[in-house]
């Protein structure tokens, strides 16, 4: 997992829990990214020096303390060239960015197709509770299976999602 050095603490406690080997670029530097993904394909994995099966690349749409914008459209360009996966947490971006409030990929004007996955809150720009992951089916059905927070978690009640639906049009 390759990550920005200023993403949430929140990213950041949960990338220890996965126990994946953590690299860290300076923030928002494609040229700094670009040279650690060189370093990290060609070195391999820690002791053993065997190929990646995965690298994942995790960043922030909007950073809420610096208020950057992640510069999506090099990262797609990067995505290209390197082949790994992208996760967006768009927790602050989702209704604070976009021409529809759509986030990143609307203030870009990027497919959302382009990133892998994309989480948010519904605690922020919607006023509500819980919040959103989305990806490919294989990603989503993986994670129902496997994600034990999912397995154990209550459903939203009515009128959270009711909450979110009004905010939904609105931001709209």
């Amino acid at each position: 997992m390759l990550g920005d050095e200023l993403n949430h603490s929140s990213i950041i406690f949960g990338v220890r829990l996965s126990g994946a080997s953590v690299r860290v670029f300076k923030h928002n530097n494609m040229i700094d990214l670009r040279n650690l993904l060189r370093e990290v394909i060609s070195q391999g994995q820690p002791r053993t020096h065997r190929p990646w099966k995965k690298i994942v690349i995790i960043v922030e749409g909007l950073y809420s303390m610096e208020g950057s914008i992640v510069n999506l459209p090099e990262l797609i360009k990067l995505k290209q060239e390197f082949k790994f996966y992208l996760y967006v947490d768009e927790a602050h971006s989702v209704g604070a960015l976009g021409e529809n409030g759509g986030g990143v990929c609307d203030f870009y004007g990027i497919n959302p197709k382009h990133v892998d996955i994309m989480m948010g809150t519904f605690t922020k720009s919607f006023g509500a509770a819980g919040g959103y992951i989305a990806g490919d089916k294989n990603v989503i059905d993986h994670l129902r299976v496997k994600n034990h927070a999912f397995s154990y978690a209550e459903t939203m009640s009515p009128p959270i999602i009711q909450q979110v639906s009004a905010s939904m049009g609105i931001i709209m």
